[in-house]
Order: C-alpha cells, then structure tokens, then sequence
C-alpha cells in the first residue's frame, strides 16, 4: 500500500465511506490515484505497530494492536487505511512522523497470535 497518500491527521472517522471520500480527495491533490476496494491483504486478522514519541517518558513508545477484517477474503485498501488511522491517529496526529508510507512485513513469527502476520506502519514525516 505504498501508493496512497495520506496522514494519520483529522481525529476518527466514524464512516468508511466519508474516509474513503477524503482520502481519494487528499490522493487527487497529489496527483495519485488511489484505489480503495482492492484487496491488499488476503488474511482476516493482522497485528500492526508504530511507534511515537512520549514527551512525559522523554522515549519512543512501541504500540501492537490486531486489526480484524469485515470481510473473510481478507482486507481491501479502503478498509486496513480506515483502521489503521481511527487506531494511530489519537498518538501521531502531533507526531513530526505521521505520515502513511506504507507498511513492512516482519519475516518472523507472531507468537502471541499464531499464524496472524505482523506488519509495521512505516511512518514519514514533510
């Protein structure tokens, strides 16, 4: 999903539709068509991570969560975007790296969820 553009900004949306409307709107103005109902991941769970600064630490948390798909065929692009930014964007909408660079497949195995693949969000910054 490297070909989109888009920041985790804007607080949550509660419509994919109207999400998905922004984000084609946000891809236009940069000259990118973006293409919201194609398959990108074809399994139904998947763990993702990122990572922001902690002022009150003064450290870079690490965050896991698990994302489930509404379809059993696996995750259109529309969807995995409209829930990864409602599950980052309250850490990293004040972050210098929130922007969507895609995502990276960890090669190794998910031993809290077996047979469930981890990613990690690759994060980018103007």
């Amino acid at each position: 999903m490297s070909n989109v553009s888009w920041g985790f900004f804007g607080g949550k949306y509660n419509s994919l539709e109207k999400f998905i409307q922004k984000v084609s709107d946000y891809n236009k103005d940069c000259n990118k068509i973006w293409f919201p109902e194609k398959t990108v991941l074809n399994c139904q769970n998947v763990t993702v991570q990122y990572a922001y600064w902690n002022d009150e630490e003064k450290d870079v948390i690490e965050v896991e969560f698990d994302l489930v798909s509404d379809n059993e065929s696996g995750f259109t692009a529309g969807e995995l975007l409209f829930k990864l930014h409602n599950s980052v964007v309250d850490k990293l909408e004040e972050e210098d790296y929130h922007f969507f660079e895609g995502l990276t497949l960890w090669k190794k195995d998910n031993h809290r969820i077996p047979n469930t693949p981890i990613y990690f969000i690759n994060q980018g910054a103007l």
